[in-house]
């Protein structure tokens, strides 16, 4: 059985529970999450809403509410059966698919974009690089590639994640080394970006991620280039 068949009827109350404690519920991350894929979707200068974008790893699908009606058409590919189920029930405009998690089931240059949000560190290090290289196959040339972690330089993750049962397993990448192994799949014009310096929601505080995006010690990171 997946590892997540056990954890998708309470994924978010399991998450909740832990990061309760820094005055946030799941949802805010989530959110924050969206707002990470659409502006990096943004930046390939092309129309958002005509984009075909590939979730890799996507879970129950949580961020799907909050980004699919931005696109052209979005789609999930996921291990477990069991998140599948609740995905698909809870976001019927979005169409999903079980993969083995190591080959994708779709043809080359098949995405404008493939996203993977907080899954690297439930595959194994030694599946690292293959991972990637089927994100960037799937993707059109010039197309996103985009990773979001969990950044283990932070002391609030490493206790998240020592916290969080359905974490137990988990290999943290850092993103230097993420960026490595991107560049080693083919993915061109790396970049990192670090987010969620503080858990409130407010403009000031959205604005002081903005300004310290480079500084490694947010909570999260994402790392991105192109196909």
């Amino acid at each position: 059985m997946p590892e997540f068949d056990q954890y998708s009827q309470s994924y978010s109350q399991d998450i909740d529970k832990v990061i309760g404690v820094f005055g946030q519920t799941h949802d805010f991350f989530i959110r924050s999450k969206a707002d990470i894929i659409l502006s990096a979707l943004a930046a390939l200068n092309r129309d958002v809403s005509k984009l075909k974008l590939l979730d890799v790893g996507c879970g129950v699908g949580l961020v799907h509410p909050y980004i699919v009606n931005a696109l052209g058409e979005l789609r999930g590919a996921e291990v477990s059966g069991a998140s599948l189920d609740i995905a698909r029930k809870n976001n019927p405009a979005v169409q999903y698919d079980v993969y083995d998690g190591t080959k994708l089931p779709y043809a080359d240059a098949t995405f404008d974009g493939a996203v993977a949000v907080a899954v690297m560190h439930h595959v194994p290090p030694a599946q690292w690089l293959d991972f990637l290289c089927e994100m960037r196959r799937v993707v059109r040339p010039g197309g996103l590639v985009l990773v979001i972690e969990h950044n283990p330089l932070n002391p609030a993750t490493q206790w998240v994640v020592r916290h969080a049962p359905m974490d137990e397993n988990a290999k943290l990448l850092t993103p230097w080394r993420l960026r490595r192994l991107m560049k080693a799949a083919g993915v061109r014009q790396t970049w990192i970006r670090y987010v969620l310096f503080t858990p409130f929601a407010g403009k000031i505080f959205r604005l002081l991620d903005r300004l310290l995006e480079r500084v490694p010690l947010g909570t999260q990171y994402a790392a991105g280039g192109k196909a």
